[in-house]
């Protein structure tokens, strides 16, 4: 079912992003605006790539939850496969230099039981409450191939 809606994903974002790059696009439980592109001829990451992006995190009620390093002023980089199930799904769409607006339903983020704040987690700013939509701004970097 996952691949079925990466693929349909995969034709929507491009598509999509190209013809009206500020128009929000939904996918089934997802939704993504393009704030910009990068260049077409880059690759897009697989679950078992590493991925280097800047990000901001935000609850609904605009509280940041977690950003990459100095405040999401730099990139951090991370294994696709071990992030949150709609942010794995939604980075795979992008290409190195795009940056995207994500909103993640709580059940395709950190579901019921949410999140504790883990001090000395440096990408954590607080706690996701249960069922929290989380907002994201993500920029893609770099992609790094699974070798």
């Amino acid at each position: 079912m996952r691949s079925l809606l990466l693929a349909l994903a995969l034709s929507t974002a491009t598509a999509s992003s190209a013809a009206e790059p500020s128009k929000p696009v939904r996918l089934p439980g997802l939704e993504y605006r393009v704030l910009a592109t990068g260049p077409a001829s880059g690759v897009r990451p697989t679950r078992a790539d590493r991925v280097a992006i800047r990000y901001v995190g935000r609850l609904t009620d605009g509280s940041v939850f977690s950003t990459s390093a100095e405040g999401g002023k730099a990139p951090t980089s991370f294994d696709v496969r071990t992030v949150i199930p709609g942010f794995t799904a939604l980075v795979r769409l992008m290409r190195p230099g795009d940056r995207w607006e994500f909103t993640i339903p709580g059940y395709l983020a950190y579901g019921r039981e949410g999140k504790q704040f883990t001090a000395g987690d440096p990408t954590m700013k607080r706690g996701v409450p249960p069922d929290a939509t989380l907002i994201f701004d993500v920029e893609l970097v770099s992609v790094t191939p699974a070798g």
